[in-house]
């Protein structure tokens, strides 16, 4: 079963009280004890400060793609009047979004908010109620109205429109018994559709022993200065706390005088100001009633577990939550003998007449002085906190619906749509045509008329005209009728008359037209036009408005006057008249004339023809049940006969018949023999084939039974009385190349069973040729939409542009329609600029891996941000060329569409854009997308020094603001480590656990969608590196990679005669222009010392080719991909001895120690020496990736089935080994 859970009731001002608490904690329960049910949970985003913790309550419950969020403009409250249309809006984006999750029951946490804030709840409002299942707390103002319902019309009006929506929910679930028999006597549900499913308390709520440093800073913050009696709930009437401050007035003294009164949780203003007023006409000092205002969970727990007692003398309660979570905590507790509570007390001895002062002054003394009561009522708590669970009301909850659990079979139905596709049949059939002037107008209304006989070439047309023209329009061959109306006189206008009596009987004769034309452009004879029944009626404008109005197209007109030229008058009488026809709206039958491609053959009537092929198993309906269909069509006595159509005989052999004489196989007919046995069927039942386009274009009745793999309303057959029968998948067009590529068990051919196609060939039959109404068994996310539009219509006239836009936003994100997930994968960097650094190669390759073999129902978009917008953008450009199909030009590249289930990968480092983007990441988040980012280093925060100013704090922020999110991929195990290291030391803000996960590079250039080219002095200098030990560096030359070590070394070397070259492949990077300068005019510079910047993918790969060892000689990494390419082409490596260099090349390399040129001096010398041996480490062996392998790498943290290596919270790290 699918139960949608609508958790506003932990959403509004409630989560601060006890419905909010109630709401949380039964929903957790509920997906605790789900089994086999499917649970979602639908938030409102109109209180996006929840939405973070509720997501975070529910991790490892729920999965976050089924934690859903809905979206309309606000303000919604009911006490502002001017919010009534913005609220009917939302009521129906809610319930349009409640019905594209496709529950079997919606189960509302809260049905009575959204008096004084912005939660929207309602059963109905969009049509048919979706099965609802209300919490019911309590029917307090129906039952006993306070003076606020009797003396406020808005909260009357209010409370009885929640009461009508309750009345519509199929099932009450009562959370207590007192609340059930409420519900029972005041409303018309009979007794089994009201469930008492109880209550509980939060397993938070236990006896703790509070820090003795922080109870004592907490009671300096209270006012606390004596042992204190407790009252924690809501201030309204119904509390009754005026009787309990008056109860505490009258204790004795020696009880007063030792206690405090402290009343515990938020309460509004008015209301504190209304206690403490009373608090004082009773005799109360300041110091003996307190208020605490808002207070942390852990706060109340140590004021529950200190209190000396705890009070609660409600006079109507649907449960009473306080109580019990007192008890849970150990507090002695005494309570109203009202409504619930005795339910939830479970002891006579705990409770009071709340009516009465006197007695709950004394059940308050006795609880403070009686040590035997007192023991008795520690105990009762015990027991009563270990009889209420979650869990239990959970099982009640599961329990009561069950009923509204869909069969298999109607839970996996998909919403099958039946819909007549024709399009080319005459849509205008008659047309009358008014020309009431001369004979030369007529002549020039020639070629308006021939364009109009051209575009409804099997219309009839009828034309009015004077009697003098009668003889010329008789003469003309586009006229099924010449009709004469003399108006004007033979010669002139001036005196042109008619009588309305003539004109009525006149119209009378004519009947109805589908079109009707008033040629002239003169407004005289306008006044005819408008008095013809016709559903469209075009002319030019009469500059009569009453006129006007009856005309359904009018085109501008000018009042002829002296010395005047208007548009009109500056073009033909002919070419005024053309406008007249090229104004009609446009048909695809305009113009067509089919011809015949058989000679007119006489129907068999109850003949029907199957197809049931269609070249590719992609497009075709179970070949099986095209078998069962024929058999039920033969067995059917209304059906004379059957022919199943094939391309060969052996396509005809998988079909038995035997004992149906019904049923003709027909297989390897010609063209010309096929259309015409063809042409006597009725009916056709085809797959989207050349065999349903045939039939329908032959005149036979066509069914298509279509899928997914293409639109049906782009093949669906058009011709004839044409219908297609189809799943409306949001996955189609699929294209794809067989049924095996599909992901989704190929619903939407499968899911379409006999018996509905059955059925539509029965009511086809029946129609006899004539058009069929189309209907749709179950609504898709397509008709729900169209449904809500039509619903929105009348409400949204008012709305101006803004508001428009705003109501479109929130549909757009409420209504998804994508089926398929997008993985966006943030490129900013390589579409601004491909810096051709490290990190850009390791995009550019993840990237083009990602875009060849893109996840299981993921489809992989590279996307942008700049600095100076706010969003996310589709790199559709750079996408193009990625997957080879070119630069596509200038082409709008739109903001990303994002919903629940998407998955957002920073995978550029851009620590720039990040903070113009964190609020849209945040909307990303709450709306169930999960982010990611990758961490190539943090060598800006652990080397400073060695960056430009600011680089440490801007690249801090951005470690901050990443870890906000869901989730870290590093570049190493090694990185891995350092960021845990750099949360603990550092703590950033978050909610809930932080995912750490990592991945190695690929080493494969030819898959990193590489550079090519090659200098014209490249031979020289490859045969120069042959010629003698050449030690290569791949890298951007910055102060930490070493380059100044290095020189110095080589130039120690080359001083004491070794034969050696230094190469550096890199451009120039930061804070190193007086090492530049030293490279640049240096003596060895082309002979033994190489500087080769910004060469090519191409050239370096020869550049490894003809040197002799990799000198990584960085002093901090992130990862180390020229080891990785190294040790793919067997290229011995001498490195730095650093932790990440380790993990990469294991003991594949040769490592050193120290800063000084001397050190490194000593260990090329050293190296070469072990070279000339043979001995030196090999790199053959060393564990290296393809970039395809490094990104399923990757995919494994990113995807949500993955592997974590950390979870780092604020408070604590913790660590699972692989």
């Amino acid at each position: 079963m699918r139960i949608v859970i609508d958790m506003q009731g932990a959403q509004t001002e409630s989560r601060f009280r006890g419905i909010g608490r109630y709401s949380l904690s039964l929903a957790l329960a509920i997906a605790r004890n789900a089994g086999h049910h499917e649970i979602y949970l639908a938030l409102s985003g109109l209180f996006p400060e929840t939405i973070g913790p509720i997501r975070q309550a529910f991790r490892g419950l729920v999965p976050q793609e089924r934690i859903r969020v809905w979206q309309a403009p606000g303000p919604m409250r009911w006490v502002d009047p001017q919010n009534e249309s913005r609220r009917a809006v939302a009521e129906r984006v809610r319930e349009a979004f409640l019905e594209t999750l496709d529950p079997d029951i919606v189960l509302v946490t809260s049905l009575f908010e959204g008096l004084g804030d912005d939660a929207v709840i309602s059963i109905g409002a969009l049509g048919e109620p979706l099965p609802t299942a209300v919490i019911l707390y309590d029917l307090i103002p129906l039952i006993n109205p306070d003076e606020q319902y009797r003396t406020n019309p808005v909260y009357r009006g209010y409370y009885a429109d929640r009461i009508e929506n309750l009345k519509r929910a199929r099932h009450l679930l009562a959370i207590s018994e007192s609340a059930r028999q409420e519900a029972l006597g005041a409303l018309p549900f009979s007794p089994e559709k009201v469930t008492n499913v109880s209550g509980a308390c939060d397993e938070m709520f236990t006896r703790v022993v509070p820090d003795a440093d922080q109870l004592a800073t907490l009671k300096k913050r209270l006012g606390v200065t004596r042992p204190f009696i407790m009252y924690t709930g809501g201030a309204d009437a119904r509390k009754n706390l005026p009787r309990l401050i008056e109860a505490f007035a009258d204790l004795p003294d020696t009880s007063r005088q030792h206690h405090q009164l402290l009343f515990v949780g938020r309460m509004p203003q008015s209301e504190v100001s209304a206690l403490r007023a009373h608090a004082q006409r009773v005799g109360l000092r300041a110091d003996e009633l307190l208020f605490s205002d808002y207070i942390s969970d852990e706060e109340l727990l140590a004021l529950f577990s200190t209190c000396r007692l705890f009070v609660f003398p409600s006079l109507h309660e649907g449960f009473g939550l306080p109580p019990l979570e007192a008890m849970a905590c150990g507090a002695v507790v005494i309570a109203a003998d009202a409504a619930s509570l005795p339910e939830v007390m479970g002891s006579p001895e705990a409770l009071f007449d709340p009516q009465s002062v006197p007695a709950i002054s004394a059940k308050m003394h006795q609880a403070l002085t009686d040590e035997g009561l007192r023991a008795r009522l520690l105990e009762n708590a015990r027991t009563q906190a270990q009889a209420f669970s979650w869990d239990r009301s959970a099982k009640l909850v599961l329990r009561a619906i069950a009923p509204f659990e869909r069969t298999r079979e109607s839970r996996t139905a998909r919403a099958v749509t039946f819909e007549r596709t024709t399009l080319f049949e005459p849509k205008i059939k008659r047309i009358l045509l008014l020309k009431l002037d001369h004979m030369g107008d007529l002549l020039l209304a020639v070629p308006a008329i021939s364009r109009l006989r051209a575009r409804y070439p099997k219309a009839s047309i009828d034309v009015v005209v004077g009697s003098w023209n009668q003889a010329l329009a008789q003469t003309l061959p586009f006229f099924d009728r010449v009709l004469t109306l003399d108006y004007f006189k033979r010669k002139s206008s001036l005196q042109a008359e008619l009588s309305d009596g003539s004109l009525v009987e006149f119209v009378k004769q004519l009947g109805f037209y589908d079109l009707a034309i008033d040629l002239r452009r003169q407004p005289d004879t306008r006044f005819v036009l408008a008095q013809v029944e016709a559903g469209l009626k075009v002319g030019y404008g009469s500059l009569n408005p009453a006129i006007d109005a009856k005309l359904d197209i009018a085109l501008p007109t000018y009042q002829d006057l002296p010395f005047v030229e208007t548009p009109l008058n500056r073009i033909s009488i002919s070419e005024q008249m053309l406008a007249l026809v090229d104004a009609l709206p446009a048909h695809p039958s305009d113009y067509v004339v089919l011809p015949p491609l058989t000679a007119p053959l006489q129907q068999h009537t109850r003949a029907v023809a199957l197809f049931p092929y269609a070249g590719g198993d992609a497009k075709e309906w179970p070949v099986e049940r095209f078998h069962e269909l024929a058999r039920r069509l033969a067995a059917d006595s209304t059906v004379e006969h059957v022919s199943v159509f094939f391309a060969s005989e052996k396509e005809a052999q998988r079909f038995s018949f035997d004992g149906l004489e019904k049923v003709v196989i027909q297989a390897g007919l010609s063209i010309p023999e096929l259309m015409q046995h063809l042409a006597g069927h009725q009916l056709c039942v085809a797959n989207n084939s050349g065999g349903a386009h045939m039939a329908a274009y032959l005149g036979v009745t066509a069914l298509g039974v279509y899928g997914g793999l293409e639109t049906a309303h782009e093949w669906a057959p058009v011709f004839g009385n044409s219908y297609v029968l189809h799943n409306e998948a949001a996955c189609s067009p699929c294209h794809i190349p067989a049924r095996r590529d599909c992901p989704h068990n190929f619903f939407c051919l499968d899911d379409i069973t006999v018996d509905e196609v059955y059925a539509r060939c029965r009511e086809l039959l029946a129609q006899n040729g004539k058009a069929l109404p189309t209907i749709q068994s179950r609504p898709s996310i397509k008709s729900t939409r169209k449904k809500l539009f039509q619903a929105l219509a009348p409400l949204v006239r008012q709305c101006n542009e803004d508001e428009l836009s705003q109501v479109a936003q929130g549909i757009a994100l409420s209504l998804p329609t994508r089926t398929r997930r997008a993985l966006f994968v943030d490129v900013s960097e390589l579409v601004s600029h491909d810096a051709r650094t490290g990190i850009q190669r390791v995009v550019r390759s993840i990237l083009s891996e990602l875009l060849k073999d893109p996840p299981k129902d993921f489809e992989v978009w590279p996307v942008y941000a700049t600095h100076d917008r706010t969003g996310y953008f589709y790199a559709k450009r750079l996408r193009s060329r990625f997957m080879g199909q070119g630069d596509p030009g200038a082409v709008q590249e739109d903001p990303i569409d994002f919903q629940a289930g998407d998955i957002f990968l920073g995978l550029d480092l851009n620590p720039y854009g990040i903070g113009v983007q964190e609020a849209f990441l945040d909307e990303m988040s709450r709306q169930g997308v999960r982010i990611q980012f990758v961490v190539y280093d943090l060598l800006c925060v652990q080397m400073p020094s060695y960056f430009a100013p600011g680089s440490e704090e801007l690249f801090g922020k951005w470690l901050n603001t990443i870890s906000r999110y869901d989730g870290v991929v590093c570049g190493s195990r090694t990185v891995a480590d350092e960021f845990t290291q750099w949360l603990r030391e550092h703590q950033p803000q978050r909610q809930g656990a932080l995912e750490v996960g990592w991945f190695h590079y690929g080493a494969d250039v030819q898959n990193s969608h590489p550079s090519s080219g090659m200098p014209s002095d490249a031979p020289r200098i490859l045969k120069a590196l042959r010629d003698a030990p050449s030690f290569l560096m791949v890298g951007t030359v910055e102060p930490r990679k070493g380059h100044a070590q290095a020189l110095a070394a080589f130039e120690q070397l080359w001083q004491e005669g070794t034969a050696v070259n230094l190469v550096i492949v890199g451009k120039s990077g930061w804070l190193v222009e007086k090492l530049v300068a030293r490279l640049r005019a240096h003596p060895e510079l082309g002979k033994r010392l190489f500087w080769l910047e910004s060469i090519s993918d191409e050239y370096l790969e020869q550049v490894y080719g003809a040197c002799c060892c990799l000198l990584a000689a960085s002093e901090g990494e992130g990862f180390g991909l020229p080891l990785i390419e190294a040790g793919r082409k067997h290229l011995p490596i001498l490195a730095r001895d650093l932790p990440v260099f380790r993990e990469v090349a294991l003991d594949h390399a040769h490592y050193f120690h120290g800063t000084s040129g001397e050190a490194l001096a000593e260990a090329v010398t050293h190296w070469l020496t072990l070279y000339r041996q043979g001995a030196q480490p090999k790199s053959e062996g060393m564990p290296t990736l393809t970039w395809q392998a490094s990104v399923q790498q990757l995919l494994g943290s990113v995807l949500p089935t993955r592997q974590v290596i950390a979870a780092v919270t604020r408070m604590e790290v913790s660590a699972e080994t692989e």
